[in-house]
């Protein structure tokens, strides 16, 4: 088995999941769950107390004469015009910016599959399982998969509310170096809930050495009936650090 190949590296990604039934349903039913904000387990991680709205006086008359040329008749325009000021309508974004972001959907996967910490931490402490897509097969899903950026601390992210700049996304792809060791790839997605992925593109499902049983008999009639091109593999528990073996099953 050429482990570079088969486990690592582009044009593979890897969700590591628990044992539980969501993680049933996700597979039965072919999708990955985009959480908000507030259900990822890094309180710094895209926090609306980490974006500000440009002051630049320029932008907020520009952006307030794109929005009072947008309005589908004079009526709507007119009470735009009369209730909002360029410093007012900024005032507006402050307060609906955590509703805003609550709105996004997030979805994370590591880069690499040796990554015991993952394993422990999302895994059920190997007694769950890992899901290795090849983002080729689905680029409708995968199009905008992007590294996260790791910084030495949360920093602050300036939204400029222009139609054609993307300002406030930046906030989702930086954590801080303690989670460096993720090695994480997300993908972002307008709304939160299911999005679901052409079966082809998940190639493998490598089950945690800890899994009982049961699970595994559940997880391979799952694949069985539908994902007849996947395989199933089993972690062997690790015995030489640095290596990481698995077997079909």
């Amino acid at each position: 088995m050429d482990f570079l190949q088969d486990f690592g590296g582009y044009p593979y990604v890897y969700r590591f999941r628990s044992g539980s039934e969501r993680t049933i349903s996700e597979l039965e039913e072919g999708y990955v769950y985009f959480a908000n904000r507030n259900e990822l387990n890094d309180p710094f991680d895209s926090n609306p107390n980490m974006v500000s709205v440009t002051e630049d006086e320029n932008e907020l008359k520009q952006f307030y004469d794109f929005m009072a040329s947008s309005f589908p008749n004079e009526v709507t325009k007119l009470d735009f015009l009369n209730n909002y000021t360029p410093n007012t309508l900024r005032d507006f974004m402050i307060e609906k910016l955590e509703f805003y972001i609550l709105h996004y959907g997030v979805v994370c996967f590591s880069m690499y599959l040796k990554n015991y910490p993952l394993w422990a931490n999302y895994a059920d402490n190997h007694s769950g399982l890992c899901l290795q897509f090849n983002i080729e097969k689905d680029w409708r899903l995968f199009s905008d998969l992007r590294p996260i950026q790791y910084i030495p601390e949360p920093s602050k992210v300036t939204f400029h509310p222009h139609p054609d700049w993307d300002t406030l996304t930046k906030l989702f792809f930086q954590k801080t170096l303690d989670w460096g060791y993720e090695k994480e790839m997300r993908l972002l997605k307008v709304h939160t809930g299911r999005h679901y992925f052409h079966k082809q593109a998940l190639e493998k499902v490598i089950l945690g050495y800890k899994c009982k049983p049961e699970f595994i008999k559940r997880i391979k009639d799952i694949v069985k009936t539908n994902y007849p091109l996947t395989h199933v593999f089993k972690m062997m528990e690790p015995k030489e650090f640095n290596k990481l073996s698995l077997i079909p099953i």
